[in-house]
C-alpha cells in the first residue's frame, strides 16, 4: 500500500461518517498506525491487514455516532492480538473472512493478527486495554498476558468498568482453534467470555462486537 492506496483507504474509511471532523481523524488515524506501525508496508506484503483495519472500522462506525464519543472512554479488547502470533503448519480455520486451511507456509497470518483495534483506538484518544496470550511488550496501550482458555482469567479486571467491549479476534486465531480443537470446548470458553463481558461492561456501555456471542446464538440456533 503506497501513499495513494493509503489516501484511498482514508478516502473510503472516512465516509463512514458525515462530520467532517470525523474525516480528518480517521486521515489521522491512519496516517499515525503508518507512521509508528508501518501499516503501510504490512499491507502491501499480507493484503488482509486492510481488510482487518477496515473491518474493526466499520465496527466502530456502528457502534459510535461520533469519533469524538470515544475519546477517553475505556474500552476493552478482547483477545486483541499480538505481535506473535503465528499459524501452525497445516490446520483448517475460521477466519473473519471464512474458513481458510494453512498450509506449511504461514505467510501472510503474522500482521493480521497484530493488535490493530487498541492501537486505533489509542490513536482516536481513547483508553484501550488489551488481553490477549501474545507478546504485547512494546505496545503503548495498557495491556495483559492472559490465557482465555482458563476459566476465571479476567476475574482480575473490576466489574462496571469499561465503557465498551469488543471480542472479536479469539475463535479464528491460529493458536486458539489449534488449542481448542473441540467445538465443545470452544462453547464454554464463549460461554466464560460472555459472562464476564456481561460483568465488565458498565450500565449503558456499549459491546461494540462479540464473537462469543454469536458463537453461542448460532449453536442455539442449529
Amino acid at each position: 500500500m503506497h501513499n495513494k492506496q493509503r489516501d484511498r483507504l482514508i478516502a473510503r474509511l472516512g465516509r463512514l461518517w458525515i462530520d467532517e471532523q470525523d474525516h480528518l481523524r480517521i486521515a489521522d488515524m491512519i496516517r499515525g498506525l503508518d507512521t509508528r506501525y508501518d501499516l503501510t508496508e504490512k499491507a502491501a506484503r499480507e493484503r488482509r491487514v486492510v481488510e482487518v483495519v477496515t473491518q474493526l472500522t466499520e465496527r466502530l462506525a456502528n457502534a459510535f455516532e461520533r469519533l469524538s464519543a470515544i475519546e477517553e472512554k475505556m474500552i476493552l479488547d478482547i483477545a486483541c492480538g499480538s505481535n506473535t502470533s503465528k499459524a501452525p503448519a497445516s490446520l483448517h480455520i475460521d477466519t473473519p473472512f471464512g474458513e481458510m486451511r494453512i498450509g506449511r507456509s504461514t505467510r501472510g497470518y503474522a500482521a493480521q493478527f497484530e493488535p490493530w483495534f487498541c492501537r486505533m483506538l489509542l490513536e482516536l484518544g481513547a483508553r484501550p486495554v488489551g488481553v490477549d496470550f501474545g507478546d504485547l511488550e512494546q505496545e503503548a496501550f495498557t495491556h495483559y498476558r492472559v490465557d482465555l482458555g482458563q476459566e476465571g482469567a479476567l476475574d482480575f479486571l473490576h466489574p462496571r468498568s469499561f465503557d465498551a467491549i469488543q471480542d472479536s479476534r479469539l475463535f479464528g486465531s491460529p493458536e486458539f482453534t489449534a488449542q481448542f480443537p473441540s467445538q465443545a470446548d470452544r462453547l464454554k470458553v464463549a460461554q466464560e467470555i460472555r459472562r464476564q463481558e456481561e460483568r465488565l461492561l458498565k450500565r449503558g456501555g456499549i459491546m461494540i462486537h462479540s464473537d462469543a456471542a454469536a458463537l453461542l446464538k448460532s449453536t442455539v440456533e442449529s
